[in-house]
């Protein structure tokens, strides 16, 4: 059985916690490198608890980089997890992909996918630990799904936070903008044009106000996020590419249509009040799953987008919510044959 775990309550103290716990703890991670397959140095970190039972792999979200997951993996690792997180490449401390630095770009969303399978084959697997934890969140969940579904893996289950499944488009119908995206982002390759630019309304790393932000309802939390991207400059990411938008709307789909075919255990944590990705999308990933999969699906009120940096009730009803999942989870085969 995995062992349980606990929210940190820091929403207060969070300041004084990261220099008294925190970065202390981060400096006794092991940190090193990859080269990928295209040559993309790729950047990870790991932290291992002895003996290596459970391990837990972090699959992060867009402009995110590893260091921000200290609070969270620092609750695994009391729990008993050995933790393991990459920087996706053109993010964090991996190798940027442009001049621009803080533009988000990628040349094909399936680069993502390899570059984890090769962390996860490389320096996850040949710890030996005897099971593995995936956790993902936003598009570290669009690129943890369709590894699941593409590779052979360690993984017994798999918690998707806030899973970028589909975009929020606000008033205008997803199907629309997807297909307007997509067609337009087709035009420009026919054309030639430069698809490495800013998607429209998208900029270089802007720290916006807390009242502004669509990401967390927790001040202290934002506030010591803020002081992050201040402390690690080179970490900062601004906005999407159309390349970006147009490789994750076609990775997405191909997530919706291969929904019926996954068969690793799931929990999906939803942010109600998330404008950052589709609830509805994930509701359609969610319901086309196999029916004999063991999933749970928990919708937290008053959450937005970044779960793991809400507010303390907000974070203890997700733990709860992967407590139960991962004791339930002891007594169920661990995945089915979707296609049988």
């Amino acid at each position: 059985m995995m062992p349980s775990i606990t929210a940190n309550l820091l929403d207060i103290e969070l300041s004084s916690q990261w220099q008294q716990q925190l970065l202390p703890l981060w400096q006794h991670f092991v940190h090193g490198d990859l080269q990928s397959s295209d040559q993309t140095r790729l950047s990870y970190s790991y932290y291992l608890v002895k003996p290596a039972r459970q391990a837990v792999v972090f699959s992060t979200g867009r402009v995110e980089m590893a260091i921000k997951y200290l609070e969270l993996m620092q609750e695994f690792i009391t729990a008993g997890y050995s933790v393991f997180i990459l920087d996706h490449r053109g993010q964090g401390q991996s190798a940027r992909l442009h001049h621009d630095p803080h533009l988000g770009y990628v040349a094909d969303f399936q680069h993502y996918v390899s570059d984890f399978e090769q962390f996860v084959s490389e320096i996850v697997e040949p710890s030996g630990h005897q099971q593995h934890l995936l956790l993902a969140h936003s598009m570290g969940a669009a690129i943890a799904c369709r590894y699941l579904q593409q590779h052979q893996h360690p993984f017994v289950a798999a918690i998707f936070g806030s899973p970028m499944f589909g975009i929020n488009t606000g008033k205008v119908p997803a199907a629309l903008a997807n297909r307007l995206v997509a067609g337009y982002g087709w035009l420009r390759d026919k054309l030639q044009w430069n698809n490495q630019q800013y998607f429209p309304g998208q900029t270089a790393y802007l720290e916006k106000p807390f009242a502004d932000n669509l990401l967390t309802a927790s001040h202290a939390r934002y506030c010591w996020l803020c002081q992050l991207y201040q402390q690690y400059p080179d970490n900062q990411l601004g906005g999407v590419s159309w390349a970006w938008l147009t490789q994750a709307i076609r990775a997405m789909a191909s997530i919706q249509q291969q929904a019926t075919q996954f068969n690793v255990p799931v929990l999906m944590l939803q942010a109600a009040d998330d404008q950052i990705v589709s609830n509805s999308a994930q509701d359609s990933w969610f319901a086309r799953l196999p029916t004999p999969l063991y999933k749970q699906q928990t919708i937290l009120p008053g959450a937005k987008h970044e779960i793991w940096m809400e507010q303390d009730a907000i974070r203890q009803q997700a733990f709860a919510a992967i407590n139960h999942f991962l004791a339930e989870l002891k007594s169920t085969p661990p995945s089915v044959d979707a296609s049988a």
